[in-house]
C-alpha cells in the first residue's frame, strides 16, 4: 500500500512561499487582507525574493520568507513564524531598517518608499497585552503625532484567533486567513475556502505542489530544520538552567552550607547535591 503524502499547508515555509510565488491571485488576496486594502486596488504585487521550486532554502532565505513591492510605491517584508522566537522584536527592527534603506545614489530621500514588516506569529509577543493584529508606528510620546509614515511594523498572532472571533471590528477575511495558516488538513483548508474564488486557487495550488515529490521533499525539509533549530535551542536552555545550578549549588557550598541544607532549601534531590559536592572536591 502506498504511503499516504503528509499534507504541507500555508504554515509550512516552502509551502508558503511556493504558493505565494506560483498563484498570484492568492499572494494579492493576503497582502490585501494584511493591508487592510481592497483587492481591487492592488495594481501590482511584484515578489522581489522569488525561489526556485525544487531547491532547498538557503539559511538566509529562511529567516526573510517573502519581500515584495505593492503598488510601485510601498515595500513589504512577511514573515512567518510558526515558533516562538525571543528575539524576534529586534530581528523585525533590522530587517525593517535593512529593506527601508534601498535608496540610490544620487536620489532623493523623498524617494524612499514606505516600509512594511509583517510578522505572521504562532505565538505572542506580549503575553500582558494579547492582540490579535497590531500595528507599530514611530509617535510623539506626548502628542501623539506620527513622525513618519514610512515606518509600519505589524502582527499578525495566530494563537489569538479565538479573541479576534469575539471583536466586532475584526476583519473577517483576516480571520479567514489566520484560520488558513493553522490548517491541519486538506479537508480543514478547504472548508475554510469554502467558495471563495481566490482561496479556492490556493487549496488547488497546494494540491498541485503537494503532487510534485521535489516540492514535498523541501517541505518536509524545511520542517525537519525547524525541529532541529527548535531542539537545539532546548537543548540549549536546558543545558544553561543545568550549569545554572550547578553554579548556585556549588557557591552554597563555598559559602559552608551543607549537602542537606542545599537539598532541602532547594527541593533538589540529595544524591545530585553530593555529586557536585565531589566534583568540586576533585577540581580543587
Amino acid at each position: 500500500m502506498e504511503k499516504a503524502k503528509k499534507f504541507y499547508g500555508m504554515s509550512n515555509d516552502y509551502m508558503f512561499r511556493a504558493v505565494l510565488q506560483e498563484s498570484e491571485e492568492t499572494l494579492r488576496h493576503l497582502v490585501g487582507a494584511l493591508m487592510h486594502m481592497d483587492v481591487a486596488d492592488i495594481r501590482t504585487c511584484r515578489i522581489l525574493n522569488p525561489i526556485i521550486l525544487g531547491n532547498r532554502l538557503g539559511s538566509k532565505e529562511t529567516i526573510m520568507d517573502v519581500r515584495l513591492e505593492l503598488n510601485d510605491n510601498s515595500l513589504i517584508n512577511i514573515e512567518l513564524q510558526m515558533w516562538r522566537k525571543a528575539n524576534w522584536i529586534d530581528r523585525s527592527l533590522y530587517y525593517w531598517a535593512r529593506n527601508f534603506s534601498h535608496l540610490e545614489k544620487r536620489n532623493d530621500y523623498e524617494t524612499v518608499k514606505p516600509t512594511y514588516h509583517i510578522g505572521i506569529l504562532n505565538f505572542t509577543l506580549f503575553e500582558s497585552e494579547p492582540e490579535f493584529y497590531s500595528e507599530y508606528r514611530i509617535r510623539n510620546i506626548r502628542t501623539g503625532r506620527c513622525y513618519s509614515d514610512k515606518f509600519c511594523i505589524r502582527v499578525l498572532d495566530l494563537t489569538q484567533i479565538s479573541l479576534a472571533e469575539k471583536e466586532n471590528h475584526t476583519d473577517p477575511e483576516l480571520l479567514k486567513w489566520a484560520k488558513i495558516f493553522k490548517a491541519k488538513t486538506m479537508q480543514e483548508l478547504e472548508n475554510i475556502a469554502g467558495d471563495e474564488e481566490a482561496l479556492k486557487e490556493m487549496v488547488s495550488k497546494i494540491k498541485e505542489l503537494s503532487e510534485e515529490e521535489r516540492i514535498q521533499l523541501q517541505c518536509e525539509a524545511e520542517e525537519v530544520y525547524k525541529w532541529d533549530m527548535q531542539s537545539e535551542r532546548q537543548a540549549g536552555r536546558e543545558e544553561g538552567r543545568a550549569e545554572g545550578r550547578r553554579e548556585m549549588i556549588a557557591n552554597a557550598l563555598r559559602h559552608g552550607k551543607t549537602c542537606e541544607e542545599i537539598a532541602e532549601f532547594h527541593g533538589i534531590p540529595l544524591d545530585d547535591v553530593k555529586e557536585i559536592e565531589r566534583g568540586i572536591d576533585q577540581t580543587a
